[in-house]
């Protein structure tokens, strides 16, 4: 068995501040290391994931570090539309897997973030962020 993909610690911190100033979240870490993937890191607001980080390798050999939101259809179909960094889930027509890059807008994953939190969080905790 191969060693696991890593995620630089600089990606995982920087999601794990995002998701954690939002109410109410939580963070899952499965450890269930593979040759294909990385460690898991779940952040869900009561026991449901909103979003995920995990990194796999691309075709070249080298890992890419991926989120998986939770979007609406309509901001969904908008964000495949643009193609690259944004691609389907295979985990659900509800979710969309964003690429982390040296290019990667971080004002947008913010808001991305933000928005997969309101889908599943009750109406209580997303006043809050109003």
């Amino acid at each position: 068995m191969s060693a696991p993909v890593e995620l630089p610690e600089e990606i995982v911190e920087r999601i794990r501040t995002l998701c954690l100033a939002l109410p109410e979240v939580t963070v899952r870490v499965d450890e269930s290391l593979t040759a294909t993937r990385s460690t898991a890191y779940s952040f869900d607001i009561r026991r449901r994931s909103f979003c995920l980080l995990v990194a796999w390798e691309d075709s070249a050999g080298k890992p890419v570090s991926r989120l998986v939101l939770r979007a609406d259809p309509d901001e969904r179909d908008a964000l495949l539309s643009i193609g690259h960094p944004f691609f389907a889930s295979q985990a659900g027509r509800d979710r969309i897997v964003v690429a982390i890059t040296d290019n990667t807008d971080w004002e947008e994953i913010r808001e991305l973030v933000t928005e997969s939190y309101r889908t599943i969080a009750p109406k209580k905790l997303t006043a809050l962020l109003d």
